[in-house]
């Protein structure tokens, strides 16, 4: 793929309550070494340490908000439509992703142009 042909990648992070692992998840996403991704964070409106990690790395987030919300699939649906991404992803705060994992998905994707959805194998701690 050329430098010029990295289609925008949005990638989601619903969370509430989860400081415990959300920056490990954070990190995860903004090591990646495709160049090309657009990092949203939707919160539930947590009580912990959540909006303090993510401050901490507010000016890497293209979007972010902490509010009441209804569960994780309305965090998910809250932050697609923020995203402009040719391709969307979404992580949970309390997954990561291995370090390549967009590039190589997105890559299938480009290659398989009849897929419309690729997902990664799980490693347990």
């Amino acid at each position: 793929m050329k430098e010029d042909q990295y289609p925008l990648v949005s990638i989601v992070t619903p969370s509430f309550n989860q400081a415990k692992f959300l920056e490990r998840t954070i990190q995860s996403v903004l090591n990646q070494d495709y160049p090309s991704i657009e990092y949203i964070i939707i919160d539930g409106g947590s009580s912990d340490e959540s909006v303090q990690i993510i401050n901490k790395y507010a000016k890497n987030i293209s979007y972010w908000e902490s509010k009441k919300d209804e569960g994780q699939t309305d965090a998910i649906n809250k932050g697609f439509s923020h995203a402009t991404g040719e391709i969307f992803a979404w992580i949970n705060s309390d997954d990561t992703y291995n370090p390549g994992a967009i590039r190589s998905a997105v890559s299938y994707l480009s290659n398989h142009q009849e897929i419309g959805l690729v997902y990664g194998d799980c490693n347990s701690f």
